[in-house]
């Protein structure tokens, strides 16, 4: 009992001592926690550059100097001064809506603070510079996005090439304690973007989240100052770095005939971040330095591959522009490529490029920058951008003319090359536009096959889901030089046995007819074929086809030549983009979204051969006729593909 009694109070003594030390550590613990949301020091720190001056030349990152007084005498006349009246607008709207928010949002403050800056810019006006230095103070204090460096990646990516640009074009008006407050600031937000996209971020090589990220990390990099000159920059490591990433990432996300592994529309995000990175880097090592050779070799062939698809159709307020949707993307163009490559892209492409620059109607900061309205303009189709072909994507494009929204585009995709990003079910699939509108269009951005263009097994359910690591083969392609030609692929998203399918263009006056696009498929189990077109286009159903009018007047006849019909036409109304919601604008077109799209059904049984008939408004459609080994429209006659007679193609 002595000794018992001995060890109860020895435990009791002891029992202070331990909730101490638990104490302590438990502290411990807690003090990075409490530091991350009081400031990014506890990560990064600056107080070396305590009492030092952020010193350097300015601009430097998107334009130089010397350049800044001809570009303020450019805004002040011609159709830029109407663009000048527009972003002050725009800055009004910006500030306006940012003020009714619930919470404080870091990003689009920062993109307030740039939006002031360019102001400043273009104006020479300090009152802007003084408005964006006052938003980025408030970034400054922000705990969800700017002190925290495991935020959302492209939220941080584009709140920190925000805050570069401001920096870069406001330092000339701002104080010397005001240039070091940012210079400091944009020093933290550099380093954690370098280290760290966030949680839930996508760190494959090929996504264009690495692209945003080493773009905006190089961007910053290079326009962020030293305070202490006299040693090495603490910032040449993250740019070396960069570099070295972003080049890794553009072998990867640009295939070598320049399509981009996530499609058109993630080209242009990701080159929204990029292409400023490039240009930064080629002022930096001066006049007649080519970037791309450095960086990006196989980007020469990008805006030749992007161009051919893109069409000059009105689709919202201030963005004009339809492509096709492939993978999980959406119809949206948006802008600013063109003009970047105004700047970056070689002497050769350059008067094609403006062409499709005015042609789309670009607007941009870059456009202001670098669009010399008195450079040559050469159409696009002399150069031989009419066709284009990438036979690692496995994407044949067939183009009518650049003329303007009555462009006709035609493209087969076999999606010959997955990854790991945005693949949607479209293989063996093809999309048009013409007439002023989308015609034959995919899903959106969803992995649910009910929206997409293609031969099924059965009518697809709404919620039924494709397979997205099914990879097709591009078997032949041919172009006749003037925008026709034809287009070979196997494979299926949909569990369609030995699907082949011919696409072939035809552009020839013959036809009398605007366009003509043959479909041939074969396959052991295909029972519908179905066509999706925008809910905005009135579509009739006929005995042997249907009939799809454009509001201006196009129509676009499908008749079924071969192949026997199980049962009527029918036509479903299915959700463009699946049931997603976020980033999901449904078509955009017009200055409206609309959120369907109506999927006409032919039932086949067998191989089947469907005529797709172009016309103009008031125009009679051709006469189709047709033999066991060709059809004739009008006086164009097209043979009929055998593949027994294809040795690319295997026999059964």
């Amino acid at each position: 009992m002595k000794n018992k009694a001995i060890l109860t109070r020895i435990k009791q003594s002891t029992l202070p001592f331990w909730h101490f030390c638990l104490g302590i550590i438990l502290l411990a613990n807690a003090m990075p926690v409490s530091a991350q949301h009081q400031n990014l020091d506890w990560l990064i720190n600056t107080h070396a550059f305590d009492g030092k001056d952020a010193l350097g030349k300015h601009p430097r990152g998107l334009i130089l100097p010397e350049e800044l007084p001809s570009i303020r005498k450019k805004i002040q006349s011609g159709p830029y001064k109407e663009q000048l009246d527009k972003w002050m607008r725009q800055e009004k709207r910006l500030n306006e809506e940012i003020k009714a928010l619930a919470s404080f949002d870091a990003r689009r403050t920062a993109e307030l603070a740039e939006q002031q800056a360019i102001l400043h810019l273009f104006t020479g006006d300090g009152f802007w510079a003084d408005r964006a230095f006052q938003n980025l103070e408030s970034v400054f204090e922000d705990k969800v996005v700017f002190d925290n460096p495991v935020a959302r990646g492209l939220t941080r990516a584009a709140m920190l090439q925000a805050m570069a640009i401001t920096y870069d074009f406001c330092y000339q008006s701002w104080s010397q304690q005001e240039r070091n407050l940012v210079n400091r600031q944009l020093y933290k937000t550099l380093y954690a973007t370098q280290a760290s996209m966030g949680f839930d971020a996508n760190y494959s090589l090929v996504s264009n989240w690495m692209g945003v990220r080493w773009g905006a990390v190089l961007f910053a990099g290079l326009v962020w100052d030293n305070p202490v000159p006299d040693s090495r920059s603490i910032a040449d490591p993250l740019i070396w770095d960069a570099s070295k990433r972003l080049i890794d990432h553009l072998n990867e996300n640009i295939y070598p005939q320049g399509w981009n592994a996530e499609s058109i529309g993630y080209h242009v995000y990701n080159w929204s971040f990029i292409g400023p990175a490039l240009i930064a880097f080629q002022n930096r090592q001066g006049n007649g330095y080519s970037v791309l050779d450095t960086f990006a070799p196989q980007a020469i062939h990008s805006l030749k591959a992007m161009a051919s698809t893109m069409v000059n159709i009105p689709a919202k307020d201030g963005l004009t522009g339809v492509k096709p949707d492939l993978s999980d993307d959406n119809l949206n163009v948006g802008e600013g490529l063109l003009a970047m490559g105004l700047r970056l892209y070689p002497e050769e492409q350059q008067a094609a490029i403006k062409w499709m620059h005015d042609y789309l109607g670009e607007g941009s900061l870059y456009s202001v920058l670098y669009n010399g309205e008195n450079a040559a303009s050469m159409n696009p189709e002399k150069l031989g951008w009419l066709n284009h072909a990438d036979t690692t994507q496995g994407l044949v494009v067939f183009r009518k003319s650049f003329e303007g929204p009555e462009d006709i585009v035609a493209l087969f995709n076999v999606s010959q090359k997955r990854i790991a990003g945005h693949k949607g079910p479209d293989v063996n699939t093809f999309r048009i536009i013409g007439g002023g509108v989308p015609l034959v269009i995919g899903a959106g951005r969803t992995a649910q096959v009910a929206g997409q263009t293609n031969l099924f097994t059965s009518k697809p359910d709404e919620d039924q889901k494709g397979d997205n690591n099914k990879e097709g083969t591009l078997l032949d392609f041919g172009f006749d030089g003037k925008g026709s030609g034809h287009a070979l692929g196997k494979g299926s998203s949909m569990g369609v046995t030995d699907h082949l399918r011919k696409f072939t263009v035809a552009y020839d006056a013959l036809s009398g007819a605007e366009a003509i696009f043959l479909v041939e498929d074969f396959s052991t189990n295909g029972k519908v074929w179905r066509l999706n077109t925008p809910e905005f286009n009135q579509v009739s159903l006929q005995e042997d086809g249907f009939v799809i009018e454009t509001p201006a007047g196009f129509t676009l006849r499908a008749k079924i030549l071969a192949g026997t019909l199980e049962g009527p036409p029918s036509q479903t109304k299915v959700r463009y983009g699946g049931n997603t919601g976020r980033l999901n604008p449904g078509i955009p077109w017009q200055g409206q979204a609309y959120a369907h799209s109506k999927a006409i059904d032919l039932p086949v049984s067998g191989n089947c051969k469907v005529i797709l008939v172009l016309q103009a408004p008031g125009k009679d459609p051709p006469d189709i006729k047709h033999t066991r080994t060709k059809v004739q429209v009008g006086s164009l006659e097209i043979p009929f593909y055998n593949p027994q007679n294809d040795d690319t193609v295997a026999k059964p």
